[in-house]
């Protein structure tokens, strides 16, 4: 078994470099070998699953130096879920992809990119380690710089990539002192031998190491305040959005708290710190979701929002109802971008939904895949995040958090409200896109959204009939994982069904271990009581959406409000409450003015000053010693002569002294 570990790890590399050495005799054909190698992978993950889930789990060592320094891969409950997320949902992606990309001139380049991320999620998660779980945790900071600015011609894309990769460059540092500080602790490396050893992590060095890996943590899973990526990533293609959003970057943080549960478990601030910042995130998210016009943004947000309830939930503790969120979040989400991208290819690359509007009877297929995926995330009933939503929130309750659990509860009816805003401005009322930008309050500066891999349209083609953009592509190629997305979006939930005694909560057994157990008078009611109070916020969330913007009265008055509420928005809305304001005043711009000083005055004054004097001092030397050098024998004897001289008049006067 410990070869097909090294197998699932080594596959989707093995498919970036073939990819790379044969990607312009390969063409279109990039997307077929890059998406057997990762589905190849998903099928060798599903054969080790009982190895995986037996005592231990499956191990395969790799490197041995110096005590306590060991590399090596590991498949145990938590990397098993992960893999086969990561190699099925994005498999799916891939496929996905193969249409999405048809035309564009670089696909090869384009699935050679995606391979490489694969490749860079299943180190992070495969490593039985930290130094491997590091290497995993850099290399997909930069698998994703390559894919968020994949089309470099577009300054927007490359801004977005920088500050992507400089953004999680700063969690990298969190994660590399937590490794430093728990090697010097512990003596170890390796997840064993660091929870075997933790008594000898004191309380404050615990909560210093926990700090550390959350910082990490925020940068990665995009959590207040550095969150402010995220949005951003958008400038990618759409397949990169999904991916990066659903089924691998942005969960990596919940993993390694998942992973460091022993840890977090024996610390209880860091629990507490953890939680708030899950809460904030999940509620700043989704009020930012609120605001927005663009398709992709709207769902970036979601992804913020709901990212912060995962960690809120394996942060107080409740590590399964947490991971139980990544598992379904990763079938809805994926969903909700991929079928996004159908959208912005059927209206040439339009992402506003404000230029949108009665896609339904245009677009069946995606007005089902869409709806199916809102209700999985606002936690409808029977939908697959009714079953993981309700796990987290109720956890708050269950580990000692009212507030928590109110904050949670309100951001299930506000998720409830944006997106069905989101459905009803997109698929209801009358078609805006020939609609002029001034009519519906575009400001003429808005950023055009448009894909470089496309010709360019004319705007009379926007109101005609449903043609595909990418003729040439089967539409299955697009339509077949939008379709196994929606329908896992539905029954993904299904797994948790009898709470402990479900197959969920037996499946991790006593993996995470014992948190802390808080008293049952901490709890105020039931569950059952919890889940009609979540789900009537929901549908009161869902009522306020349908009157004003899904109601017929609405959508007969839908330019006028349209146009209101974008002439309307608050400032603190379009800047996303400040954050990047604040990053570049308090960051930016004070190391760019140091920088400027340095360049103008230090570097050629003080660096450049000192070399050019000592290269000046040199010269002196040199014409000094070349007067010397006069080629007389008689001179040179003269000088050896006096030079004896002194020392012996020297050591002469050493010797009276004494």
């Amino acid at each position: 078994m410990s070869g097909l570990l090294l197998a699932v790890w080594l596959l989707p590399f093995a498919g970036a470099l073939a990819i790379w050495a044969l990607g312009p005799q390969l063409r279109r054909g990039a997307g077929w070998i890059g998406s057997a190698t990762v589905l190849l992978a998903f099928v060798l993950t599903l054969v080790q699953w009982g190895a995986a889930t037996a005592s231990g789990g499956a191990h395969r060592a790799l490197v041995t130096w110096i005590p306590g320094f060991t590399l090596g891969l590991l498949l145990d409950p938590l990397s098993l879920l992960w893999s086969l997320i990561i190699t099925g949902v994005g498999g799916l992606i891939l496929v996905y992809s193969i249409g999405y990309m048809w035309s564009d001139r670089a696909i090869a380049r384009f699935f050679a990119y995606m391979n490489f991320f694969v490749f860079a999620m299943l180190t992070l998660v495969l490593s039985d380690n930290l130094v491997g779980l590091l290497v995993g945790w850099g290399l997909v900071g930069l698998a994703s710089y390559f894919l968020i600015g994949f089309w470099f011609d577009r300054p927007s894309a490359v801004e977005a990539a920088r500050k992507a990769f400089v953004i999680n460059v700063v969690g990298d540092v969190g994660i590399m002192f937590a490794v430093f500080a728990l090697y010097k602790a512990t003596g170890s490396i390796t997840f064993a031998g660091i929870f075997s050893q933790r008594d000898a992590l004191s309380g404050g060095l615990l909560f210093m190491i926990c700090g550390a890996l959350f910082v990490g943590c925020a940068a990665k899973s995009a959590q207040v305040p550095l969150q402010t990526w995220l949005p951003d990533a958008m400038e990618g293609p759409t397949p990169v959005s999904a991916l990066i959003h659903a089924a691998t970057m942005v969960t990596a943080g919940v993993y390694l708290i998942a992973r460091f549960a022993p840890l977090w478990n024996a610390s209880p601030p860091a629990r507490e710190l953890v939680g708030v910042v899950g809460a904030v995130t999940a509620l700043l998210g989704a009020i930012l979701g609120i605001a927005q016009w663009d398709i992709k943004r709207i769902l970036a947000y979601s992804t913020m929002s709901q990212i912060g309830y995962m960690i809120m939930g394996v942060g107080i503790g409740a590590y399964q109802a947490g991971v139980l969120h990544f598992f379904t979040h990763a079938f809805f989400k994926a969903g909700l971008f991929l079928t996004a991208g159908l959208l912005i290819h059927e209206l040439h690359d339009e992402q506003d939904v404000r230029k949108m509007g009665g896609l339904s009877r245009r677009m069946p297929f995606a007005f089902y895949a869409m709806l199916a995926g809102t209700l999985a995330i606002i936690g409808f009933p029977g939908f697959s995040g009714y079953f993981s939503k309700d796990a987290v929130v109720y956890a708050m309750l269950e580990h000692g958090q009212p507030a928590l659990y109110a904050v949670g509860a309100l951001t299930a009816a506000i998720t409830a409200y944006y997106m069905f805003r989101m459905l009803f401005l997109t698929f209801f009322g009358p078609y805006r896109g020939e609609l002029e930008d001034a009519e519906l309050g575009i400001l003429p500066d808005r950023r055009a959204h448009r894909d470089e891999h496309m010709p360019p349209v004319h705007p009379a083609e926007l109101t005609r009939p449903a043609v595909p953009v990418h003729g040439h592509a089967p539409a299955w190629l697009m339509n077949l994982p939008v379709a196994i997305l929606a329908l896992f979006a539905v029954i993904a939930g299904y797994v948790a069904i009898g709470g402990a005694t479900s197959p969920w909560w037996r499946f991790f057994g006593g993996l995470f271990g014992a948190a802390p157990a808080v008293a049952a008078s901490t709890v105020a009611f039931s569950e059952s009581l919890s889940t009609l109070l979540v789900s009537a916020l929901v549908a009161i969330g869902i009522i306020v959406a349908f009157v004003r913007y899904g109601s017929p009265a609405a959508q007969l008055a839908s330019v006028e409000r349209i146009r209101a509420e974008s002439l309307g928005r608050p400032a603190i809305f379009a800047h996303a409450f400040y954050f990047d304001d604040a990053i570049d005043a308090l960051v930016v711009r004070p190391a760019r003015s140091v920088g400027t000083f340095i360049a103008r005055f230090v570097d050629p004054h003080v660096l450049d000053g000192g070399v050019r004097d000592v290269a000046w001092g040199a010269g002196a030397l040199g014409v000094i010693f070349r007067a010397l050098q006069t080629g007389l024998v008689r001179s040179y004897a003269l000088t050896i002569l006096v030079g004896t001289a002194c020392f012996i008049a020297y050591f002469a006067l050493i010797g009276s002294a004494r």
